[in-house]
Formats: C-alpha cells, sequence, structure tokens
C-alpha cells in the first residue's frame, strides 16, 4: 500500500512538473494564444491555470516615493521593468516636471540598469513593444531630494582697477544649484555699489558692481567684500578696488568769434582765456602755459602767462584772422604704474581752440537764411525727440557762432560751421507752451528765430525717459540710475512716531508689515537708508523706497539673535557678516556650517573626496610567510643532505661491487 501511494505521489510530482514545463514553452515561444498565463498547484495535486490580458508593464523601480541624495552626487536610479507579454524593444523617456521638459530619450534599452534622474519632481515613462508591433507605456511620478546648498560666486578678480573720471561697471556671477533667487552685496559702500542684473541660466544669476563718475577725491585702494546669499548660507569674497589717479586735460570757456572796428568805440580787443583745470587750477594760478599762432605766422599780438590777449588793429590790419589759443598743464607728480589702463602716462596734456577776428572798419550783421522746421508753431508728445537745424551766413566772410536756448536756458554751442543742428527731448511729465529759440552772431551783431513748442503730457512710468532733456549731440532725456547706503540702526515705531521721525501713513505701513513678521510690540522697529542718483536728473521717478519694518533690538550687536545693522554696517546672516566675524562658506578653508570636510560636502555643493583606507600591515600574515620560508629552506637543506647521503651510498656500493668483482 505505501509502495502504492508513492508512486501516485510521484505520478502526480511528474505531472505538476510536465505542466509547469508546457507553460514556459507555451510563453517562451511566442505565447499562441497572444495571451499570458500564470499558474499554480492546488492542494490536492491540481494546477490552476490564469489567463491575462496582454499589454501590461510594471515599473517596479523607481517607486512613487521621494529618493534622497547628498550635494554634488549624480541622481543614479534603478530601472527595474517587467511585462506581461514578449517585448521586441524597450525605451523611455524622462520628463522635468518642475521644468516642464524632457531631460533624456532613451531609444532602446535592456530591462534593469541605472538612471541619471534630475533634482525635484521626476516623470518616467517606459515603452515595449509586443510581437504585433503594438507600443504599451507604464510611468510613474517620484521626487529627487537633495538638502539646499550655499551659492557659490564665479570668478571675481582680486583686484579691480578703475580709472578717476569713469565709472566703474565690473560684471560677476553667482550658482546656486536650489535655483534660489540671490541678493548681491558691497560692503563698504560709496563710492561703490551692487546692482542685480538678471539670470544667466536656471542655476546661474549675474550681478555687477559699478559706481558713478569717479572724481579726485576718490582716488585710492578700497578693500571691498562681496557677497551673495540665499537667505540662508552666504558665499563672500576680499577685493581691492584701485581707482587710479590721470591726469584731467585743461577746460577752456569758448571764446567765440570776436570783432574789432579800426576807430572809436570796440577799436580795441581785450580777452582773457578761462581755463579750468583739475590738478592745476585756473588761469591766474600760474601753473599753466598758454601759446598762441595765426595763419600764415601772422603775430599780430602775444598771450601773456595768465591768457591775457590784447590788441589795437590799424587799417592795413584789416581782415578776418583764424586764430588758435592753446594751453598745457604740468601732469600729475606720482603716476600710477597702472595708468596706462586709462590710456595716458599721466604727463602735461594741452588742449586748443580757434575763433575768428574780425578787423573791419563796417561791419554787418549775420543772418539766419534757412531753418528746420520751417512752421515756427509746433506740438510733440514729451516723449518724441525734436530735431532742428539753420544755415547761416555773414557779409563779412566771418562764420557766426550759434546758440541754442530753451525757455531762455543755453543748452548747447556751435562753431565753426554755417549749419548747425539741434536735438532736444522734453521728457515724460512735462507739458505746456515753450520756446526754443536759435541766435547767430558775429561777436558783435546777432540774428534769431524761434518756434514755439506746444508739449503733450506723458506720464512717467518705468522706463520711460524722465524731464529735464538736453539739447546738443543727440539730446537725450536724464534717465536716474538709483544707489542706496546701507540701511541704518533699526529704530522704534512708537518713539518714532512720537518724536516726528515718521508720519501717521509711514506708522500704520510699518505697523501691518511687524504684525506679517510677527514682530509685535516693542521688537515693531523701522530703518531708514539714504539713496542718491547717479546721474543727478533732479527727479523721484522711480525713486527706491528709503524705510521699511525691522527687528527691533534695544542694543544690536553680534550675539542678539537677530539680522540687523549697527556699528556701521549691516550683518549678511544672523550675528556674522558686516560689522561681525565672518560668516561661513564654501570658500573659507575651514570646516564649518555642517560640512562633511573643508569646503566640501554638507551645504557645499560638491561631494568630498573619497579617502582611500589605510591598509595596516597584516602581522601574523608577515609572520606565517617567515615560518613557511624558513620551513622551505629546511626542506631544501634536507633534501640536500639525502641527496647527497644517497650519492655516498652508490659510490660506496659501487666501490665494494670493484673490490670483490
Amino acid at each position: 500500500m505505501e509502495k502504492e501511494r508513492g508512486f501516485i505521489l510521484i505520478l502526480m510530482l511528474c505531472f505538476v512538473g510536465f505542466s509547469w514545463w508546457s507553460i514556459y514553452l507555451i510563453y517562451s515561444q511566442g505565447n499562441i494564444f497572444n495571451d499570458s498565463i500564470t499558474g499554480m498547484s492546488s492542494a490536492n495535486g491540481g494546477v490552476q491555470l490564469f489567463i491575462e490580458s496582454p499589454g501590461d508593464i510594471f515599473i517596479h523601480s523607481p517607486e512613487n516615493i521621494t529618493y534622497n541624495f547628498s550635494q554634488g552626487s549624480i541622481y543614479w536610479i534603478d530601472l527595474n521593468v517587467s511585462s506581461n507579454f514578449i517585448a521586441d524593444k524597450w525605451k523611455y523617456t524622462l520628463y522635468d516636471l518642475r521644468h516642464g521638459e524632457v531631460v533624456y530619450e532613451n531609444m532602446s534599452f535592456v530591462p534593469n540598469e541605472t538612471i541619471s534622474a534630475v533634482r525635484w519632481s521626476n516623470e518616467l515613462t517606459v515603452y515595449a513593444n509586443d510581437s504585433n508591433g503594438q507600443w504599451h507605456n507604464a510611468s510613474v511620478i517620484f521626487f529627487v531630494y537633495v538638502n539646499g546648498s550655499a551659492p557659490i560666486l564665479g570668478e571675481i578678480n582680486d583686484t579691480i582697477y578703475v580709472c578717476e573720471a569713469d565709472r566703474l561697471n565690473y560684471y560677476f556671477n553667482a550658482t546656486d544649484l536650489d535655483e534660489d533667487d540671490l541678493t548681491f552685496d558691497v560692503s563698504p559702500k560709496d563710492p561703490f555699489y551692487t546692482q542685480y542684473v538678471g539670470r544667466i541660466n536656471l542655476t546661474t544669476e549675474q550681478a555687477r558692481i559699478y559706481s558713478g563718475d569717479l572724481e579726485k577725491e576718490d582716488v585710492g585702494n578700497y578693500s571691498e567684500n562681496i557677497s551673495v546669499s540665499d537667505s540662508i548660507y552666504v558665499d563672500t569674497k576680499n577685493v581691492n578696488i584701485t581707482v587710479i589717479e590721470i591726469n584731467n586735460p585743461p577746460v577752456m570757456v569758448n571764446i567765440g568769434v570776436q570783432t574789432v572796428w579800426i576807430i572809436g568805440e570796440g577799436s580795441t580787443f581785450s580777452e582773457q582765456v578761462v581755463v579750468n583745470d583739475v590738478e592745476d587750477g585756473n588761469q591766474d594760478s600760474g601753473n599753466l602755459i598758454f601759446n598762441i599762432s595765426f595763419p600764415n605766422d601772422e603775430n599780430l599780438f602775444n598771450i601773456t602767462s595768465s591768457g591775457m590777449m590784447e590788441f589795437t588793429p590799424n587799417e592795413s590790419q584789416i581782415g578776418i584772422y583764424d586764430i588758435q589759443v592753446c594751453v598745457e598743464d604740468t601732469g600729475i607728480d606720482s603716476p600710477s604704474a597702472n595708468i596706462s589702463l586709462c590710456g595716458q602716462d599721466g604727463g602735461p596734456i594741452s588742449v586748443c581752440q580757434n575763433f575768428n577776428l574780425t578787423v573791419t572798419n563796417i561791419n554787418r550783421a549775420p543772418t539766419i537764411t534757412e531753418w528746420y522746421p520751417e512752421e515756427f508753431s509746433l506740438y510733440t508728445a514729451g516723449t518724441d525727440s525734436l530735431y532742428f537745424n539753420i544755415t547761416k551766413y555773414d557779409p563779412d566772410w566771418t562764420i557766426p557762432d550759434a546758440y541754442w536756448f530753451v525757455d531762455g536756458v543755453l543748452k548747447e554751442y556751435d562753431s565753426g560751421s554755417l549749419f548747425d543742428e539741434f536735438n532736444y527731448l522734453f521728457g515724460c511729465g512735462v507739458s505746456g507752451n515753450h520756446v526754443i529759440k536759435a541766435e547767430v552772431t558775429d561777436g558783435a551783431l546777432n540774428d534769431s528765430v524761434e518756434w514755439n513748442v506746444s508739449v503733450g503730457n506723458i506720464p512717467c512710468s518705468v522706463g520711460l525717459p524722465s524731464s529735464g532733456g538736453g539739447g546738443g549731440g543727440g539730446g537725450l532725456a536724464c534717465f536716474p540710475e538709483w544707489v542706496c547706503g546701507d540701511w541704518y540702526v533699526c529704530q522704534n515705531t512708537e518713539r518714532g512716531l512720537n518724536i516726528g521721525l515718521l508720519s501717521g501713513e509711514d506708522y500704520r505701513l510699518i505697523k501691518d508689515s511687524c504684525l506679517e513678521n510677527w514682530w509685535e510690540g516693542d521688537t515693531c522697529g523701522f530703518q531708514i537708508k539714504d539713496c542718491l542718483d547717479l546721474n543727478s536728473c533732479g527727479t523721484d521717478v522711480d525713486r527706491p523706497i528709503e524705510f521699511q519694518a525691522c527687528h527691533y533690538v534695544k542694543n544690536p550687536s553680534c550675539s542678539d539673535g537677530v539680522k540687523n545693522c549697527h556699528d556701521g554696517g549691516c550683518e549678511l546672516l544672523v550675528d556674522c557678516g558686516g560689522p561681525c566675524i565672518p560668516c561661513p562658506t564654501c570658500s573659507d578653508k575651514i570646516k564649518n556650517q555642517g560640512e562633511g570636510g573643508v569646503d566640501c560636502g554638507g551645504p557645499c555643493p560638491w561631494l568630498c573626496p573619497v579617502k582611500k583606507p589605510i591598509v595596516k600591515p597584516d602581522y601574523f600574515a608577515i609572520v606565517l610567510l617567515v615560518l613557511l620560508i624558513i620551513l622551505l629552506i629546511f626542506v631544501i637543506v634536507v633534501l640536500v643532505k639525502i641527496i647527497n647521503y644517497k650519492k655516498k651510498i652508490m659510490k660506496y656500493r659501487l666501490q665494494e661491487k670493484k673490490k670483490w668483482g
């Protein structure tokens, strides 16, 4: 009986094995039913078969979860997939949900490999085609989490040079892998400031260090701290900005056309050249050298060391003379070694000016013969540019000078040509009736034309030119360029209202802002800063806000746990930077702020180098090796002795054999 049961059990096991083998053959040979078949054995030894509909793809990894990685690493994730049909070809697409773009498209892969994901949200779609050429797909969304990282300043020169009389305009970048909005700063301010320029790409932003026109008093070396912050971490760099002294050329006031008569009033020409030089003073300083030259070497008169010219002509000297006056300064005493960057060597500079002198016994007035626009009544919008020109004539062959006035204010002077042009822009916020006048003169007699201009008001907004437009050389309106100093110390809001520092409206704005930041009661404060327009346009258009709410601390310090301003500067982060100790950065060569090593790991956007483990010597193995060597030597010695012994025995036997024959 027991043998029969055993025989039956063996048959059942053979049947189950055969069934599973048959299912495998059917599935592996292409699934003749075009279905996916699975099965299992029942408790009584039978087989249960399940037929699944084909076309399902199963993504086992990645899952719909969050994967954690360190800063600076590659986000490798296993791609494990399967299907309930035989796939001829596999492919996948990885979509960056945060930035809305396909980052990778693999048109052919073998299941179960690794993929490189992107930070934040990923959508992975896997495709496979069956034996009929039909494509099937499945998708999964997963998240890659990386701890926040510090922003990193790009390359900035250790020393930045700028020339006196120029404006500094130095651009630099900062990178933040978290794609945060960055704040740039330079300290101390004045004469240098920072301005945010814009985002270059997803992780890189640009700013500039700039200044207004640098003057003689700005010459020197400045130790500046440039910083970038994402409000949690900061990176800084100390640089030296050198303002190179130059020799400014003398500035000579226009002499203009001159007329002198032979007899009577005005028969003596007397004129002093007016000059101003930044380094050497004016014409009376005795530091300037004057020269005068005449056409055909006709030396009618001389010029003194203070630029004075005097001349009383006679009838033989009647005519028109084109005279040149030059003035030369002395240069600067100790030029910088880098002054060549400014296009000069610091030596003396000479400037010259030509003017016409008419000697006559009768003078006739110059005349404006043509003008544009021909109509003298005009209408324009405030932001439209106006163009004017005149053609002039003098019967005495003098070339008259031209003066352009707007509402009685001189805007441009033209000399040396019979055709003159003038451009003007009134700007936004300007309206009403205005007068533009062109006046020509030979130094004694004049002629003029006027245009009456009705200006339509265009309200000022961001990007529109403001009022105060100039003339000549383009006549463009003035665009304010605002810069601000650091915030002053935070003051108590209630006290500021009581002593009149805050208006009622400003007080209410400050209180609302304090509530939003949970600064209540005595912790509600306000602070102010001073802003100025580098272009001195004389308008408040686009002027920055010069007060804000702040966390008030009675005695602000570097240990009060509040990011604030005190001791002539503002902290970059809480209790560090500015007037306090430097904030920890990823470039300070110190292991701090949770770094894995010196300036690597933690919040720094690069991994620390992997240290190779120090292999300690295995003394047991060394001793064992020595023993084995000793044993080997011993064995060799023994073998040699045995061989020698056998040789002696054989030799002895041979001798005995010979002896006994």
